[in-house]
């Protein structure tokens, strides 16, 4: 049997959210040793599944790509991500956790670019890295699955040719903030693919993307399996719709330390889309 839905980048968001936590591995990083959720808008969706209750998941994030621009999160709106240690939630930043990480524990860790070979692309406007630069290396020396949840939605043509362009200091014009991008070829990515055949089994196809009137930057998949199984992922599927949109939030351009074309201008300077 065949069938084809859309979703939404937020119906995207909140379906990898339920096949990230389905995953063993997660499950068992949980339980018995550490998971780490650090920030993004797909990791929100997974926080306040691990959570259990609704979150101000807009907030969960540094980076953001809002309002037609890149730009960043304050510090102070920015929620602390979610960390657990054998089942116990931590009230701790998660770079004071990294000397304490080892195989079997997870980190999962927000994209913003994938291609056809698996590569991941991440968006950096911090002159340290961000937490790719924290937490990379680490967990690459110490043996520490690091896990990318990504909509399909970031799909690009090749995240190797993207990483060899852009920097901070390299840019000389931009409207919003100047980064620089990392490419990353052996990380464990779960798109809305993976999610599909994490809970049900059964084989999905990117069949379409785009839209417009609402259907910007979604989806369409096509599923084929046996009838139960295609049926009760449909059944699922009619349940995640009309999941709303993540709100935009940003702090004031004036008081805001990341490079940007607006930083330090007032809010009657900002062009109407910003305010």
């Amino acid at each position: 049997m065949q069938a084809l839905f859309t979703l939404t980048p937020a119906e995207s968001k909140r379906l990898i959210a339920k096949g990230v936590l389905a995953m063993p591995e997660v499950q068992e990083a949980r339980e018995k040793g550490y998971l780490i959720v650090g920030r993004g808008s797909t990791n929100g969706y997974i926080a306040e599944e691990l959570m259990g209750k609704e979150m101000e998941k807009e907030k969960y994030v540094a980076g953001q790509s809002i309002r037609g621009i890149l730009c960043a999160l304050h510090q102070g709106i920015r929620l602390r991500p979610v960390s657990f240690y054998k089942g116990e939630l931590l009230e701790v930043e998660p770079g004071t956790l990294i000397d304490k990480l080892g195989p079997g524990d997870i980190v999962l860790k927000g994209a913003n670019a994938i291609d056809s070979q698996g590569n991941v692309g991440v968006v950096m406007a911090s002159p340290v890295g961000g937490t790719m630069g924290e937490f990379y290396m680490a967990t690459k020396a110490q043996g520490v699955d690091m896990i990318y949840p990504v909509g399909l939605e970031k799909m690009v043509l090749s995240v190797e040719e993207a990483a060899q362009c852009g920097g901070r200091l390299t840019l000389e014009r931009t409207i919003g903030a100047p980064v620089g991008f990392a490419c990353v070829a052996d990380g464990i990515v779960i798109t809305e693919i993976d999610a599909i055949d994490i809970l049900f089994g059964i084989d999905a196809v990117h069949f379409a993307s785009g839209g417009y009137g609402g259907s910007e930057g979604c989806v369409s998949i096509l599923i084929e399996g046996e009838d139960e199984d295609v049926n009760e992922c449909m059944d699922f599927i009619e349940t995640i719709k009309g999941e709303p949109p993540l709100p935009s939030v940003k702090g004031p351009c004036k008081t805001c330390p990341v490079l940007c074309s607006f930083q330090g201008k007032e809010e009657e300077e900002l062009p109407v889309y910003l305010r």
